[in-house]
């Protein structure tokens, strides 16, 4: 069974601006935020084969404390510019082509997309948008990840903040 895990970044400082929406840090509330989904993957003993990540400061700092609390290794770790910015349509592409021998894999972007992915995996509207620092798991039984379609996964958990107390 493949594994795709999806969440969004935790709380970044203000939008103001578009040229400077790619270096918004983690504001408090958003570090906090890290912390507790990284502390709830540890509890759920959470495994990913490849973790795929935007490049944007924000998405790499919420990353970096799930990478680091489930040890993870560097190599496992891969920015891919493509995910910010990216509508529902590309990041289904960008999982369509992870490898075959990859089962668990863990996708870190933004809002919309990340929740519209989610939606269109599990055929789940239920789900909503997702709030910063959500983490979604989904399973699906495919050979490849190529053969992705919509509808096809199960949702296996939602874990959020908030479980951990945040």
């Amino acid at each position: 069974m493949k594994q795709l895990w999806i969440l969004r970044h935790a709380h970044a400082e203000p939008y103001v601006g578009e040229a400077g929406d790619f270096q918004r840090q983690l504001d408090d509330l958003g570090r906090r935020e890290a912390l507790a989904i990284a502390a709830l993957a540890r509890q759920h003993e959470l495994r990913f084969d490849r973790v795929v990540v935007s490049p944007a400061v924000r998405t790499l700092a919420t990353a970096a404390e799930v990478v680091a609390a489930l040890g993870i290794p560097r190599e496992h770790v891969h920015a891919d510019e493509r995910i910010y910015l990216a509508n529902r349509a590309r990041l289904v592409e960008i999982v369509r082509h992870l490898p075959s021998d990859c089962e668990r894999a863990l996708l870190v972007g933004h809002n919309p997309a990340i929740s519209g992915l989610a939606r269109w995996l599990t055929d789940d509207d239920d789900l909503g948008e997702f709030e910063p620092a959500t983490l979604l798991g989904a399973g699906a039984t495919l050979e490849r990840w190529a053969d992705l379609d919509r509808g096809l996964f199960e949702r296996l958990c939602v874990l959020r903040p908030a479980a951990a107390g945040r």
